[in-house]
């Protein structure tokens, strides 16, 4: 990708993985057939060739919009790249002594938290979920990190995952696809990974934990697979994260933590949303391109806790629409899910009743 400017991989992420990978039998690697991450996709020469109509993604995206979103875009990028590049940079430098433990010794040390001999920790938990929320107004879960669902070609220090899922406002999200919905996401993906960075830090001062936290930009894992092994919801038709609180109007970032120190959220309460999405399809019928699949292809079998993922959207057809603004959400802002006053509940009675 030679000096090509990066959303993908930021500096930090790629000096972290160069030196980690070192190590493939000390940290969690993704698998063979893992998927590619998001933006990595439509960065990498092979899609710039074939599908980049200007070489890249940053180009393509200013040169796509109109004279009046591109003013606008610029205005928004300068208020939140700076914190969003800072705390993706943060996640990295606050590990560095883990890595620094790999490079000097050649094996992370057996460290044993006292917190083992007492979990599942549920006085612990609690707080650390009042924390999350008084605070940051987030909502978690605990899970094992599968290593399918880590993206091609990255890796994890620590294998299970405080799953943070922060809500995107539900007044910003209905004007998609106008760039104001765009602005909404890139306050989220700010907000949230400062949050995380701080939860962490947190966790590593009082508790001595040992963690890492990861960004909801780009990231290290599908974060919506995850989220939906963690308990917290299930993918709708378009393959996003449905959950009761928000429906699809969130951002979802995990903590990778070393130890099991908490019992596993995991939990199938939300698999039926799989069922009352098939007879919905408001966002395949919403999408301007068409790029969401009438049946999902699938995609990797036998993941624990979740069977098999699918690929839900056609992301060439995707990637015009999502240039055109900042990202697009007009499939988030359809859902039924997403309108809150309750709809999870009305909308699980309703499919139940059809049984």
């Amino acid at each position: 990708m030679g000096n090509r400017i990066s959303v993908a991989s930021p500096k930090s992420e790629v000096h972290y993985l160069n030196r980690i990978k070192r190590f493939p039998n000390l940290v969690v690697m993704a698998e063979e057939d893992s998927d590619e991450e998001g933006f990595s996709y439509f960065e990498s020469d092979a899609f710039a060739k074939r599908y980049s109509p200007n070489g890249s993604m940053i180009k393509d995206k200013f040169l796509s919009m109109s004279f009046k979103n591109m003013i606008r875009m610029i205005r928004i990028f300068s208020k939140y790249i700076k914190p969003i590049m800072s705390g993706r940079d943060k996640g990295f430098k606050d590990i560095e002594d883990y890595v620094l433990e790999l490079e000097k010794t050649g094996h992370l040390s057996n460290h044993k938290n006292s917190l083992l001999k007492t979990c599942p920790n549920n006085e612990l938990w609690k707080e650390l979920s009042e924390y999350a929320w008084d605070k940051w107004k987030i909502n978690i879960g605990f899970t094992e990190v599968p290593s399918q669902l880590i993206f091609k070609g990255k890796a994890i220090l620590f294998k299970y995952a405080i799953v943070c899922i922060q809500e995107m406002d539900k007044e910003k999200i209905d004007l998609a696809p106008d760039i104001a919905a765009g602005e909404e996401v890139q306050r989220i993906y700010s907000s949230l990974g400062i949050a995380v960075n701080d939860i962490a830090q947190w966790l590593r001062q009082k508790y001595n934990v040992r963690c890492q936290a990861n960004h909801p930009l780009g990231g290290l894992v599908s974060t919506s697979p995850l989220a939906a092994k963690a308990g917290m919801g299930w993918q709708g038709h378009n393959g996003l994260l449905i959950t009761p609180q928000y429906g699809q109007r969130h951002r979802i970032a995990p903590i990778f933590i070393e130890d099991l120190l908490f019992e596993f959220t995991d939990n199938n309460d939300h698999v039926w949303i799989e069922k009352f999405c098939k007879t919905c399809r408001k966002c395949e019928r919403a999408c301007p391109m068409q790029a969401i699949y009438t049946e999902k292809q699938p995609r990797i079998k036998d993941v624990p806790g979740i069977g098999q993922t699918r690929t839900c959207i056609d992301r060439i057809k995707c990637y015009p629409q999502f240039n055109k603004t900042l990202g697009c959400s007009i499939c988030v802002k359809v859902c039924p899910f997403s309108k809150g006053n309750d709809s999870y509940s009305k909308l699980k009675h309703i499919t139940n009743k059809k049984v």
